[in-house]
This record gives structure tokens, C-alpha cells and sequence, in this order.
């Protein structure tokens, strides 16, 4: 079974410094709308809100983004699998660009509510409704004073890569191919929100093990931590910071805390010293890769992103490992620190509704000094 250090990249990028901005440019995008698709013929920023009733959840710009500068002012904060980046770019050259952005956080950009609220107060240029009660609501900002205000307010620092790393990683990798000639794969769709005023949320990304029963999980785990078998009825327990909780099959479930420090050191041996607070560097290095080793069937490890009432659908038979999030402030650090996640350890959102507005290579058009 390969271990998950041999499908991860290196644990550390450049520490980043803060004076990378994003550079964020209008583009000619294709929106969907509730019967068809809508080609705009004037460069727009894109504003998007999603609500909930009369309860606002997101708000924030969709924007083109120079992949040239990207490397510097956007902070990844997870690794990528390598699988997951080909299919990405095999999307990527299907489609002939990209139907959904990648999910930007950065912390206060001057100026830039100035421009939101205006165009915003009037009726949005597309309107979906989702089964899940949520609607997406999007408007098309293409004033070029209002434009520049947006551009400068967000060139002001870096941002987070919330979300879409392997979809980043790929438009990087395409980009590359065309040898430095440029072209609309110079650039990708990002929407950027502003967490000091739209906080995003963040939940953990389960794990399911299918090769190993939750009880011999539960036993062998207790040979370097203190394990403790939950018994009030009830759903699954919710783990805190520095616990995981093993189920099987939702049924019974076990509290996993006070792990050995000394093997901790042990399995992260080479890694970055922050990473013995990450409850998914513990999980993948020392549990699956060295305390559950021998007994796992399969090398098959299955992602389940959390919900208010835990992962959906909960799979039955083997291990599930529920583990809590971190918080956004640690993330940032991390990441501005040039300090990887293992591969899925957050869940960001709202995410916006793919197809929602495409950047299509074929649709947009060169401008002046090569731009486009």
C-alpha cells in the first residue's frame, strides 16, 4: 500500500510576503441562466451573492486572474494529488476554459464595497434558484471607474486559495505548455471574497477507511493515544480540536485524543514542525501510514466533506474517522508562511454554482500591448 507521504508534493512553498497583490481583471464571460447560456460582449467583473431567504451568505467578485503573478500573491494552503490535477486538466481542455472559479479569501479591500453596493442595489443580471434552497444571484459590473476601483482594492495583498487548488494547479500546469506565448490561459476565474465582511465558513473533510473494521481501528490506536469506546445514544459524537472519533457503521464510536507525543515526532520526522497540530498530518502519518498499516485491505481512502449534521452519506462497513476543522486564522497563517496542508483538510464555502459563469479561452478577445 503506498503511504500518503509518497502521493504528497513538498510540505513547504517560499514564505510569501505581503507585498503581492492580486491582479484581477474584468473578462467576457458566458452565464448561465435559467434556460440557456448568455454570452456578454463587454468585459465585466462579476458580482455574486448567495442567499439563504432574506439571509446573505456570500458576497464577492469574480474576476479573471493573471496566472503570471499568481504564484506570488495567491497562498495554497493544501497539497494536490496528482490524479486529481490531470482530470482537472482534462476538464480544462474539454471545456476549453473553465466553468467554475477558483475560492480566493483575502482580509479588507480598501474601496472595494464602494463598488459592490451599487451594483448590487439594482435587480441581478442572472437569478438561479437551487433544490437547496439557496439562490445565486449575480450582476455584471463593467463601469470602467468602478472596475479600477475593484482592481486597486484587491491589489492591495495576497489571498488565500480556499478552494479549487487542484483546479489552480492544473491551469498553472496548461499554461506552461504554450512556452510563455501568451493567451487567454494566462488567466482564470477567481472569486474573491472579503472575509473581514463575509466570513466563509469551514468544515472538516472526513475520512473513510473501507478495509478496516472500527473496532480493531479503535484497538490499534490505543497502542499510541488514549482511546475511550462513546456510549450515550445518540448521532456521532463531534470531535474538538486534537480528537478523532471512530465509527463503524454508525453505530458504535470511539474517542481518539492525547496522542503520544514522542510517536508523533516520529512519523512527521522531516515535515514541518506545525504540522504536529494538524489533526490530518497526525491521522495520515502515523495512523493510516503506520498504525493501521498492516491491517488496512485496501489502500482506498474516500474524502466526505461535512455537514451540520456530519458526513452525508455515512458508508457503511470499515472505519470513519471524523476529525474537526481548523480555523481560518491558522490556515492563513499556515499557508502565508508557505506551510502545506495534507490534501484535503478544509472545506471552504459557500462554493459558487459551477456553470454559473464560464471563462471561455475562445470568448475573450486581445487588446491592446497583448492583454486580453
Amino acid at each position: 500500500m503506498p503511504t500518503t507521504a509518497q502521493t504528497l508534493r513538498t510540505d513547504t512553498l517560499p514564505a510569501r510576503g505581503a507585498g503581492a497583490g492580486l491582479a484581477l481583471h474584468p473578462f467576457l464571460g458566458i452565464r448561465r441562466t435559467r434556460h440557456s447560456f448568455a454570452r456578454d460582449r463587454t468585459p465585466a467583473f462579476y458580482v455574486l451573492e448567495q442567499r439563504r431567504g432574506a439571509e446573505l451568505l456570500q458576497r464577492g467578485v469574480i474576476g479573471a486572474l493573471d496566472l503570471g503573478t499568481a504564484e506570488r500573491a495567491v497562498h495554497p494552503h493544501e497539497h494536490v494529488l496528482p490524479h486529481k490535477v490531470a482530470v482537472q486538466r482534462s476538464i480544462l481542455r474539454a471545456v476549453g476554459g473553465s466553468p467554475e472559479p477558483v475560492l480566493l479569501a483575502c482580509r479588507g479591500a480598501t474601496g472595494v464595497d464602494s463598488v459592490l453596493d451599487p451594483v448590487t442595489a439594482g435587480p441581478p443580471d442572472t437569478e438561479l434558484s437551487q433544490p437547496d434552497g439557496i439562490r445565486h444571484l449575480l450582476w455584471r459590473c463593467t463601469d470602467p471607474d468602478q472596475q479600477a476601483v475593484v482592481a486597486a482594492g484587491l491589489a492591495e495583498q495576497p489571498a488565500l486559495l480556499a478552494d479549487g487548488h487542484h483546479r489552480f494547479a492544473a491551469a498553472l500546469e496548461h499554461r506552461r505548455t504554450f512556452g510563455g506565448r501568451p493567451g487567454p490561459w494566462d488567466r482564470l476565474p477567481a472569486l474573491v471574497v472579503d472575509t473581514a465582511g463575509h466570513p466563509l465558513g469551514l468544515r472538516a473533510i472526513h475520512r473513510h477507511l473501507p478495509g478496516l473494521p472500527a473496532e480493531e481501528a479503535a484497538a490499534r490506536a490505543s497502542t499510541v493515544a488514549t482511546v475511550e469506546e462513546v456510549t450515550r445514544p445518540g448521532p456521532s459524537p463531534v470531535p474538538r480540536p486534537g480528537e478523532f472519533i471512530l465509527t463503524g457503521a454508525g453505530v458504535r464510536h470511539w474517542s481518539v485524543r492525547d496522542v503520544s507525543a514522542d510517536h508523533v515526532r516520529s512519523a512527521l520526522r522531516g515535515r514541518p514542525p506545525s504540522w504536529a497540530s494538524l489533526d490530518t498530518a497526525v491521522l495520515h502519518h502515523l495512523f493510516i501510514d503506520r498504525v493501521w498499516r498492516g491491517a488496512l485491505s485496501s489502500p482506498q481512502i474516500s474524502y466526505l466533506h461535512g455537514t451540520p449534521r456530519g458526513p452525508q452519506p455515512v458508508p457503511a462497513g470499515g472505519t470513519l474517522v471524523l476529525l474537526a476543522p481548523p480555523t481560518e486564522a491558522d490556515v492563513h497563517d499556515l499557508a502565508g508562511n508557505g506551510i502545506l496542508m495534507p490534501q484535503k483538510s478544509t472545506a471552504f464555502g459557500p462554493k459558487p454554482l459551477p456553470w454559473l459563469v464560464t471563462y471561455h479561452h475562445t470568448h475573450q478577445t486581445r487588446t491592446r500591448a497583448g492583454r486580453h
